[in-house]
């Protein structure tokens, strides 16, 4: 048997059952052995009852002699002494004589009795017995021995058992019998044994009822706390844990039990905080469509597939004009509504093996995979446009929208997924600038190459006759209000053209092969100019500086790196390096090594971008970084968007957990800043708090009040 198999109330009814037994055995040993004491008790004042009187008797013996009483008067006074020695209410003293046969001398309840020999007592049952009894006691004298024989009783009745004992006076034939009824003791016994099974039936009946107290107290609340758990075991984790605030052991395990469910809770909610952040990496959260980084992955991934196939592989940019006017118009929650009822009715038109993502706040992506027969692209695109321009219903709002579509095919517009997508929007905003309602690229491409040959040399002479400068803007700490670093900006004035917007040269050099040379004059102009301010002993804050995937991964980079800085005696302390997200698509076992190596040399590492392309957690936890550049395409509307608030909130939250220091990009306003500030971002960056500064400027910032933190 084991007791792990009976339950805490049923052990505890065994433990009393047990207890009761005990009380009961132990009650009937008590009641026995008080038996025998009282028995013990009885005959010890028995024969002290005889001793003093043979003394008494021996003493008026020596009196008699001593003053010549005479036989009548000896035996009156014995007589007297015999009567007088009556105890109790039936119990007396007698005195018998040996002398031949037994005979009685002087009875006091049955004076008929005296000087007749026991034998010939006709009245009693059993006279052998006493005739016996007393012949015992005259042969040992000197021992105490008792029998029962049949006596009635002074007040009358039949002869009944009498426990008897005698003893023999010395230097005569007497013998003092005395003894008490059966019944007598019995009585006692019986009125004894009543108050031991009173007290007995007390203390079961007081041990039952605590016991069944007891078991209610242990048993009902682990009973209640089982119920609880195979509740919790099945998912009900929000019902209130009972008996928390008992201070015995059901207690402690209602409250471990409490830690647990808190536990659940906490890990609940943070498993939906997870799942949420997952779901923003791949998907939109207004649409419920893919992302623009989610549907890159599965476009590289259809390019790897049906690469050397027959297949076609088109991409549509389809960009919803004057979307940004209506949402000033009518507010986020309105345009939410547009782009959902946009969704919808781009879905009517779709097959099942076409890919529909949101790429932006107003443009959507159409990937799609077919055979040159089964595609109909012109049709599609009308039935597209066909759609989105009928009149749109809000509330008692009724309007229309339009869109412009960019189409790029694989492989003749290219052979990345970033390349044709890029390109498509391209095509997308030509379109409107044409007044078209869709084009190919390769209807662009024609007209911008010549534009972007002259671009391209230009850019090149621009390198090498250094026609390039840097201005820096100030990066500001939450927790100090003050500038802690700087992000070092390439900016390129055209002699004919002017300023160039860096999104432009920057695109081109990427295209053109020109990106390595450029990344190399910003490390260069970046070490030349720490050089500068170390020898006019200024404060030098840490430099962030921007880098393309494709200057990163090149084999030898790392050195370079160092012997640019070691060129002008520049410790590389002093420099931050912000990868773009086109650097997280390499191999990132790669990517790792060589994060490591540069750490290694004391550089910190920043991920620009966060929250656009591939800047995805699966790859970012697993990155050797130091900070994460949140997006301003996230911040710009950041206190009117819900949603924005909410990848803010999701980002900000990720990255504490992964010890990552947080960078907002594109602050432009109080509200924003002060949500900022209330989210717990470390670094703010933006107009602001400071525009591009030139470098004068900047080292005037930097003699001022310029604060030396580890960013």
């Amino acid at each position: 048997m084991q007791l792990s198999n009976y339950s805490i109330q049923q052990k505890l009814i065994g433990l009393v059952a047990i207890l009761a037994m005990g009380i009961i055995v132990t009650s009937c040993l008590a009641f026995y052995f008080s038996y025998k004491d009282t028995l013990a008790g009885k005959k010890d004042q028995i024969h002290t009852l005889l001793q003093t009187l043979s003394n008494q008797i021996i003493a008026l013996r020596d009196t008699a002699a001593a003053q010549n009483l005479t036989a009548e008067q000896y035996n009156t006074q014995l007589k007297s002494l015999i009567y007088g020695a009556k105890y109790g209410k039936d119990d007396y003293v007698y005195l018998m004589r040996t002398g031949g046969d037994l005979e009685v001398s002087f009875h006091p309840m049955n004076p008929a009795f005296e000087g007749r020999k026991v034998k010939d007592l006709t009245e009693l049952k059993n006279p052998d017995v006493i005739i016996e009894g007393f012949h015992q006691v005259a042969q040992e004298p000197t021992k105490s021995y008792y029998w029962e024989f049949c006596w009635p009783k002074p007040s009358g009745g039949p002869s009944i058992p009498k426990l008897t004992s005698g003893l023999v006076i010395p230097e005569s034939d007497l013998i003092l019998g005395t003894g008490i009824y059966i019944d007598d003791l019995t009585q006692q016994y019986v009125q004894r044994g009543f108050s031991y099974l009173f007290i007995t039936l007390s203390v079961l009946c007081a041990a039952i009822f605590t016991a069944f107290v007891i078991a209610r107290n242990i048993g009902l609340p682990i009973k209640s706390l089982s119920k609880q758990m195979a509740n919790i075991a099945r998912g009900d984790i929000d019902q209130e844990i009972s008996f928390t605030r008992h201070h015995d052991e059901v207690g402690s395990i209602a409250r471990a039990l409490e830690d647990f469910r808190e536990h659940l809770i906490e890990n609940k909610r943070l498993r939906h905080m997870r799942e949420h952040v997952q779901f923003l990496e791949n998907f939109d959260p207004v649409t419920r469509l893919y992302n623009r980084q989610a549907i890159g992955r599965a476009f590289e991934q259809e390019i790897i597939r049906n690469f050397g196939t027959q297949k076609n592989i088109y991409f549509l940019y389809i960009r919803l004009d004057l979307l940004r006017n209506l949402t000033i118009k009518l507010g986020d929650e309105q345009r939410d509504q547009v782009l959902i009822e946009t969704t919808n009715r781009l879905r009517r038109s779709l097959f099942i093996n076409h890919r529909l993502a949101r790429l932006s706040e107003g443009c959507f992506g159409l990937l799609i995979i077919n055979k040159p027969e089964d595609t109909d692209l012109e049709s599609l695109v009308d039935s597209i446009l066909h759609e989105i321009e009928q009149p749109i219903q809000l509330d008692s709002i009724q309007f229309e929208i339009s869109a412009r579509i960019g189409v790029t095919v694989f492989p003749e517009d290219g052979d990345q997924q970033f390349e044709l997508i890029g390109r498509a929007e391209i095509a997308a905003k030509t379109a409107r600038k044409r007044e078209q309602a869709w084009l190919y690229y390769s209807q662009v491409i024609d007209r911008q190459t010549e534009q972007k040959m002259e671009l391209w040399q230009d850019l090149s002479i621009a390198i090498e006759q250094d026609h390039l400068y840097l201005v820096f803007q100030p990066l500001f700490s939450l927790k100090t209000n003050a500038p802690l670093s700087a992000e070092a900006l390439l900016r390129w004035h055209h002699p004919q053209h002017g300023a160039i917007s860096p999104a432009t040269f920057v695109s081109l050099a990427e295209q053109s092969g020109l990106i390595s040379k450029l990344d190399h004059w910003v490390l260069n102009a970046v070490a030349k100019q720490c050089r500068v301010w170390l020898d006019n002993k200024m404060p030098i804050p840490r430099i962030a500086i921007n880098l393309s995937g494709i200057s990163f991964m090149r084999d030898g980079f790392e050195q370079r790196l160092a012997d640019t800085f070691k060129t002008h005696n520049v410790p590389l302390e002093y420099i931050e390096l912000e990868l773009t997200e086109g650097v997280l698509i390499e191999d990132l076992a790669r990517i790792q090594d060589k994060l490591r190596v540069v750490r290694d040399m004391g550089i910190s590492i920043a991920i620009d971008d966060f929250g656009t392309g591939y800047s995805s957690l699966s790859r970012i936890k697993n990155l050797p970084a130091d900070h994460i550049k949140i997006d301003k395409s996230f911040i710009k509307d950041l206190d009117k968007s819900p949603q924005d608030l909410k990848i803010v909130q999701a980002i900000i939250l990720m990255a504490q957990g992964l010890y990552l220091k947080v960078v907002a990009e594109g602050v432009e306003t109080e509200k924003q800043l002060s949500i900022l500030r209330a989210e717990h971002c470390n670094i703010v960056q933006g107009y602001l708090l400071s525009r591009p500064l030139s470098v004068t400027d900047f080292e005037e910032l930097l003699n001022k009040d310029l604060i030396i933190e580890d960013a």
